[in-house]
């Protein structure tokens, strides 16, 4: 049997190619963190902020502070932030931070409304807030999983904490989403495989090829359809605090 640690080392290498069950999220990312860092200045607060992969995307005016959850940092990842916190109990004074990120963490929190009422508290005024969430995504870093938001519902939420929404975008469309959620089920079934002792775990040596052919077609389908928002799989959006 093949070593799953193994499996996840090599995924690892080959996040950027169409080999990869997540293809579709990765291919994504450098662009994503280049457009978010053009957004903030002065002092920039990245809650969450694991691996802190944008730091080196800000500009020199930038003054970075990453922060993330114990539990989560030592245990799960084996991140090291610059302060360990609580993002619905910051610990910082009212009004001293310019901009706040918040990506992939509202869906962990039991209390959301609690921590945006927190980042209001020490943005600046006119203070940029950018959230990413997941919509259409699987259960991750279970237990501490707890929503999943409409962009509707999103709107009413940041709206009710004295947000202004400055730019709204979503990921994905119905057909690559189509693809990612195959490539993550065929993956996490040849786990489960794996976890049982399943000969059938053997199929694993065809999986990056199926997951190429899935990933291959439907971005070719996605290029050749209309652009749609019924099936994103998240969604960011640029906020601005009111007066």
């Amino acid at each position: 049997m093949v070593n799953v640690n193994r499996i996840r080392m090599f995924l690892s290498y080959i996040n950027a190619t169409p080999f990869h069950p997540q293809w579709y999220v990765f291919r994504k990312n450098n662009r994503n963190i280049c457009e978010i860092a053009d957004y903030v200045s002065g002092n920039v607060l990245d809650i969450g902020c694991g691996e802190k992969l944008i730091k080196k995307y800000l500009s020199d005016n930038c003054k970075y502070i990453g922060l993330d959850y114990y539990r989560t940092a030592v245990e799960w990842y084996g991140s090291s932030p610059d302060v360990y916190g609580d993002a619905q109990n910051l610990m910082f004074a009212d009004n001293c931070v310019d901009s706040v990120l918040l990506l992939d963490v509202l869906e962990h929190l039991p209390d959301p409304e609690h921590c945006l009422d927190e980042v209001s508290r020490i943005l600046v005024e006119h203070g940029v807030f950018i959230i990413f969430v997941p919509f259409l995504y699987p259960i991750h870093d279970s237990p501490l999983d707890f929503h999943r938001w409409t962009i509707f519902g999103l709107r009413r939420l940041v709206q009710k904490h004295n947000f202004e929404i400055i730019e709204e975008t979503h990921e994905g469309n119905p057909v690559e989403l189509a693809g990612l959620m195959m490539n993550i089920a065929l993956s996490k079934t040849v786990l489960n495989w794996f976890h049982r002792k399943n000969p059938a775990s053997l199929l694993v040596i065809f999986l990056p090829f199926i997951v190429f052919v899935i990933n291959i077609s439907t971005f070719i389908m996605a290029c050749l359809s209309p652009q749609d928002d019924m099936m994103p799989w998240g969604y960011r959006l640029i906020l601005k605090k009111n007066k």
